[in-house]
Formats: C-alpha cells, structure tokens, sequence
C-alpha cells in the first residue's frame, strides 16, 4: 500500500510516515554493533548500512528535483484531489514492499561498502528531514500538475505527489530488505 498525495491533508500521513521510518532506522543502528550493520550476506548483497546509504543518495537527488519542481510551481495551487500521471503511480506502487521483483540499481545509485554507520546515520536523519520539509512545503499546491524528470532516469516524470510516494515506498521497500539481512543466517547479532 501505497501513500499517494491527492490533496494537502494527506501530506500529514506522508509526514508522519517519514518521521516513523528517521525512528525505525534510528533504532536499528542503536539495536546493533556498526560491524553488525555492515556484514553482507554475500558480495551481491548489500549490509543493512548499505541500504541506508542508498536511501540516502536516491533521496537527495529525488529531494533537490522536488525542491526545484516546487519553486517553480507555486503558482499551481489545489484544494485537491490531484489526478497523477498512470506512470509515476505504477512506479511508486513497484517501491512498496514486500519486495516482488528486483530492480537492477543505476551505478551513482550503489552504495559504498565501508562506509561508517555514524555517517550514514547522520546524513540519513537530514535527508528525512529534507523529505518530511518539503512534503510539509507542498501544502497547497497540485500536487499532480507540479511534475518533474527522475533525476536518476530522466524519461521517468513524475508528479510532486507521485515523487513523495515513490520515496516514501521506496524507504520501507529498503527497510524491509534492511530487515531481510539482519534476518539472514550468519547475522552477526
């Protein structure tokens, strides 16, 4: 299930969604060792921090699209409900777990390795803010005619709306394939 925004009010749900996945991820890095979160069940695997430093760079590229799609409509503004393009629907819906189909990851979207838990906890925790700030800064405008280019695939538009469901799925897609590790025999916990 997805959280398509078709009007201001359900930005609040996409708020609170945000915050509860900051929380969940939060207490995984808290709940075990930085060497735990980066045991990788074999070399095409990612560690659980891996699938947080991926979260974090499709949600900057995402969030500075969306940023930049904002300014420019500002003068697009609805009482709602939006109508989003099939598209970018389809799109977020094949974000949402559980997981059914693996996608291949572009290059500048893989994550490195080594990279030390802290940092990616840190940078995590300001991307979600960036997220949870820009849905809040959404309040009031069409969501489904503001639309902007996939930074990462640029035939792929995506409405504003259909752009913060799209991260919203693909975070907890992340969390549960996170969750999949830390359940995979030899996890180091």
């Amino acid at each position: 299930m997805i959280i398509l925004p078709n009007c201001s009010r359900d930005l609040a749900k996409m708020i609170s969604a945000i915050e509860s996945q900051t929380t969940e991820v939060r207490e995984l890095f808290e709940s075990h060792a930085p060497q735990a979160l980066l045991w990788r069940p074999n070399d095409r695997k990612w560690s659980v921090t891996g699938h947080v430093a991926h979260l974090c760079i499709v949600n900057e590229g995402y969030t500075g699209a969306m940023q930049e799609c904002l300014m420019k409509n500002k003068h697009r503004t609805s009482g709602g409900p939006d109508k989003h393009p099939w598209a970018g629907r389809f799109f977020a819906r094949q974000m949402a777990p559980p997981v059914k189909w693996r996608m291949k990851t572009f290059k500048e979207m893989v994550p490195d390795p080594t990279l030390a838990g802290d940092d990616v906890l840190e940078r995590f925790v300001r991307t979600q803010g960036d997220l949870a700030q820009l849905a809040e800064d959404s309040t009031g405008i069409d969501l489904g005619k503001a639309r902007f280019g996939s930074p990462y695939f640029r035939l792929l538009r995506h409405s504003l709306g259909t752009g913060l469901a799209t991260l919203e799925a693909h975070n907890r897609r992340h969390l549960w394939l996170a969750e999949e590790v830390i359940d995979w025999e030899g996890f180091p916990g």
